[in-house]
């Protein structure tokens, strides 16, 4: 097999025309899947990232989720007072008007600031990371490079 991204002649497949960007800026931009799947490591963003704040909008979106919280904190508090409940129902109630004060209050924040081009090349990378492990094990640099042309390697032929 060997290099999979060569044809038989042992030439590189490349586009010519493609416009020169630094491989740190690539994932910045929503990009295709043939070509993220030349090297799915540039685009792949782990679960426990410090740059995963920053997609969802960062301080923004962490002030928006509180703002949601702190409203259904507010609100459930307001009916409270007019309505009184037993002790149970009192902390279930204040949870869940707080949790999804909280989920509103994120889902806004990130249509308002997040990053949804970086978020789809994440998800893409870790999807073809799933499906195609070899794919983990792919150095290409210069990926500019690969833009509008088609990936040869041999785990990726059903696709």
């Amino acid at each position: 097999m060997g290099h999979d991204s060569h044809d038989s002649h042992g030439h590189e497949h490349t586009n010519p025309h493609a416009i020169p960007e630094a491989d740190k800026d690539l994932p910045l931009r929503i990009r295709s899947i043939d070509f993220i799947k030349h090297n799915p490591n540039i685009f792949h963003v782990g679960l426990f990232d410090s740059s995963n704040l920053s997609i969802l909008g960062g301080n923004a979106f962490l002030a928006s989720t509180f703002a949601g919280a702190s409203f259904g904190w507010w609100y459930f508090g307001s009916k409270a007072r007019i309505n009184p409940v037993s002790f149970y129902a009192n902390i279930m109630l204040s949870f869940s008007r707080i949790f999804l004060g909280g989920v509103v209050g994120g889902f806004v924040g990130y249509l308002r600031f997040g990053d949804r081009q970086r978020l789809h090349n994440a998800w893409v990378a870790e999807r073809l990371r799933r499906r195609y492990p070899e794919s983990m094990t792919l150095d290409k640099h210069d990926l500019w490079r690969f833009k509008g042309v088609k990936p040869t390697h041999s785990y990726y032929k059903w696709t």
